[in-house]
């Protein structure tokens, strides 16, 4: 059977006369996209394209399939968009919450696609702590929030989704003196440093103290509390003050090289701390809704860019 996929696959290859630009282009390796064009050419029996030093070109034959694989995706397009329509997908408002770290993480992406996809819909996104998005979501204010929620879980009368998990870590500017010490050195030292983070719930509050050996959380030494993940980005990148983050919320600034991982110090809840989705029970979803939560489980899942 003809796979849609591997017709737009072609599709973009004839476009880019080129398996590198047409393989970034649809976010695919050059061999994932070359062995699904030699599973359609398998499947249809023809050959499909010329491979030279020079680049690709279409054969006869992919001449002919390209021109109907246009067609095929086009109708198939206009299809998902008529059953969108129905389903209110295309239009009608979303109001969502999103904690720090998880916003950090897929927030922009999620966005992007929609206002591409579904520019009809109307978006209210709220980011914030958990706590407060949650009373947010008990007055009906939110249609879901998507969060942290292990160190306060919903009451019961809430229906969960897990998502992907995060990891948390601390994080320090890059060339910061902790960096250069030892384990045993980097510890002790660690604890004289400011810390940063966003609003915290009471039990991660309590972990923080148990790292610090201190039993109350006021003496914390909590130098900037904000609920802004580039503000506490830019703010950790710049000075000495260390920052309570995930991974994946501080996934860009890594990749920057503008900050780095303290290895020797470790956040009591070192294992991945899982994301939840969270709506009323009673309250199904909106076909809008329900397709933003499909979007952001795509997205913190890998498997980006999502199909549709």
């Amino acid at each position: 059977m003809l796979n849609l996929k591997r017709l737009e696959h072609l599709v973009v290859i004839a476009q880019e006369h080129s398996f590198l630009k047409a393989a970034q282009r649809l976010h695919l390796t050059p061999p994932a996209l070359t062995r699904s064009i030699q599973t359609l050419e398998s499947t249809l029996g023809l050959t499909l394209l010329n491979r030279t030093h020079e680049g690709v070109s279409l054969t006869d034959a992919g001449q002919l399939v390209v021109q109907r694989a246009n067609r095929l995706l086009g109708d198939a397009q206009n299809l998902k968009n008529e059953a969108d329509q129905l389903r209110g997908v295309q239009t009608g408002q979303v109001n969502f919450g999103v904690g720090v770290f998880p916003a950090a993480a897929f927030l922009t992406g999620v966005l992007i696609h929609q206002a591409r996809e579904r520019p009809g819909l109307k978006v209210q996104v709220d980011i914030g702590s958990w706590q407060r998005l949650l009373g947010k979501l008990e007055r009906h204010e939110l249609d879901f929030v998507v969060a942290l929620t292990q160190s306060l879980p919903p009451p019961q009368d809430f229906q969960i989704q897990d998502l992907p998990s995060q990891r948390f870590a601390f994080f320090v500017r890059t060339g910061h003196p902790l960096l250069a010490m030892s384990a045993v050195s980097q510890l002790a030292a660690f604890r004289t440093y400011g810390l940063m983070g966003p609003q915290l719930p009471r039990k991660a509050q309590e972990n923080l103290c148990a790292l610090y050996a201190i039993e109350d959380v006021q003496a914390l030494p909590m130098a900037l509390i904000c609920d802004e993940i580039h503000v506490l980005q830019a703010v950790v990148a710049a000075s000495d003050h260390v920052l309570l983050a995930t991974h994946e919320g501080m996934h860009s600034c890594l990749t920057q090289g503008r900050v780095q991982v303290l290895r020797h110090v470790q956040y009591t809840q070192a294992q991945p701390v899982g994301i939840s989705v969270v709506h009323h029970r009673q309250r199904s979803l909106s076909p809008a809704a329900a397709w933003f939560v499909e979007l952001i489980g795509q997205s913190l899942s890998g498997q980006w860019p999502p199909e549709g």
